[in-house]
């Protein structure tokens, strides 16, 4: 898995790609979750090259989510596959998002 992370206006951008899976969902977890803060609310999740997520790393989305209405923002993610978007639908987590 790679990250790569741009801050724009008061939201970071964060860029993934390979598998976030129980080895890297760790990694996502102690990038992603410092970035959000109060001046910085709302994270943009750009997922277009993630190939693959299992249920670690869609518990760094949940407490991404949690985290961002700690401070009134959201998670946005973009460019989501369908074969993916169909794993948050399937597990009841699309409405706590948004796709893009």
């Amino acid at each position: 898995m790679n990250i790569s992370i741009e801050s724009e206006n008061k939201k970071n951008i964060i860029s993934v790609s390979g598998r976030i899976d129980t080895l890297t969902a760790g990694e996502l977890e102690e990038t992603v979750l410092p970035l959000i803060s109060e001046t910085h609310p709302s994270i943009q999740l750009n997922c277009e090259s993630v190939d693959y997520i299992s249920s670690s790393g869609l518990r760094v989305f949940i407490l991404a989510d949690k985290k961002s209405q700690q401070f009134n923002g959201t998670v946005t993610i973009v460019g989501l596959s369908e074969f993916l978007k169909e794993i948050f639908d399937v597990s009841g987590l699309t409405p706590l998002f948004e796709f893009v």
